[in-house]
């Protein structure tokens, strides 16, 4: 068979069942359609977060920059001097996303993020999608909650140094809720962490002070002991002089080291007490969203073309196979057995 022969072939296979091929096409096209008009849609939300720092960090290079923990250096750093937290790693860990689907709505009948994860799964279900049934515990409730969305969420560091935030999901209105439930515990954490490091600081000052005036007051018994023993004696002598000069040194040694430690304190105590919102939001998660769906056009299109392709393709499969066996007989035996083998092109 030449190729001019396997043309005409092809052409005459494929009119006689153009019409078969065509609604096939059509077919699938449908089943495409229909395919892409029950995808559920979704909305994407996003929020630009800044770092409220202090002066010491906003005299670095970018100050945005230390919500990733990467400098102009190319070394890690802490979102701020307290708290020592990548900020990326902590919106997308696990106990992040326990904590927001854990969040009861009160506008949404004090229900928690999880059980209307599952309600609004269940209402916005794609094609063939199997009903969600409710876990039996709220642990199991919560795990699967906190595995969803880690699907939808989105912590990423753009181009220009700002932390964004993106939430993805089937409910507009439960984006929303989630998307500022994201945002209140990562602020949450750090105050916590903040108030957590200032406690510690306050305590350990404390204790100092504490230890102070109390070895402070030793040294008074000390000198009133002293005192009371040099009662009838010379007190110009050296003897007696230098105890009495030693212990009002170390004294005011301690006395120094006192003032310092209860400066400390204070310090830690206003630290504690101010403790504030280290994240301030620049763009907040509101409607309008990015809205997603599949086109009913384009994938009616698509399908169009691969039912064409497949039931086109099948039809002919027969005369490309005849022809393939003839084109190896001809190259491994020569032409002598290809014309035994050969077939006329109207049989085909």
């Amino acid at each position: 068979m030449t190729t001019q022969e396997l043309t005409t072939a092809l052409f005459n296979r494929l009119k006689k069942t153009w019409y078969i091929i065509i609604l096939a096409g059509i077919i699938s096209g449908g089943a495409m359609v229909f395919y892409a008009l029950q995808t559920p849609v979704t909305y994407t939300s996003t929020a630009t977060i800044f770092p409220l720092t202090g002066g010491a960090d906003n005299s670095s290079t970018s100050v945005l920059s230390a919500l990733m923990g990467g400098g102009s250096g190319g070394d890690a750093k802490n979102f701020t001097d307290e708290a020592s937290i990548n900020i990326i790693e902590l919106a997308q860990s696990r106990t992040t996303r326990e904590e927001v689907a854990a969040i009861r709505v009160p506008e949404l009948g004090n229900k928690t993020i999880a059980e209307l994860l599952v309600a609004n799964i269940n209402a916005h279900r794609g094609f063939m999608e199997p009903e969600l049934k409710m876990p039996t515990n709220e642990y199991a409730l919560i795990t699967w909650a906190a595995n969803v969305l880690k699907g939808g969420l989105s912590a990423t560091i753009n181009k220009n140094g700002s932390f964004i935030l993106s939430y993805t999901g089937r409910s507009p209105e439960l984006v929303r809720i989630i998307s500022y439930g994201f945002i209140n515990k990562i602020s949450t954490f750090y105050i916590d962490l903040k108030r957590e490091k200032a406690k510690t600081d306050f305590e350990f000052a404390t204790s100092k002070v504490d230890s102070l005036r109390s070895v402070m007051n030793s040294k008074d018994k000390k000198l009133i002991d002293l005192d009371k023993t040099t009662m009838f004696t010379n007190t110009n002598k050296l003897e007696f002089r230098v105890p009495t000069e030693n212990l009002i040194a170390d004294k005011q040694m301690i006395r120094q080291q006192y003032a310092t430690a209860v400066a400390n304190q204070q310090n830690a105590s206003y630290k504690l007490q101010k403790a504030t919102p280290v994240i301030k939001l620049l763009d907040k998660p509101e409607p309008p969203y990015n809205v997603t769906h599949k086109s009913p056009a384009i994938f009616g299109t698509i399908g169009f073309f691969i039912g064409l392709i497949i039931i086109g393709g099948l039809f002919i499969s027969g005369i490309l196979l005849k022809y393939i066996k003839e084109e190896t007989s001809r190259a491994l035996f020569g032409s002598e057995s290809s014309k035994n083998t050969s077939t006329t092109v109207t049989s085909l």
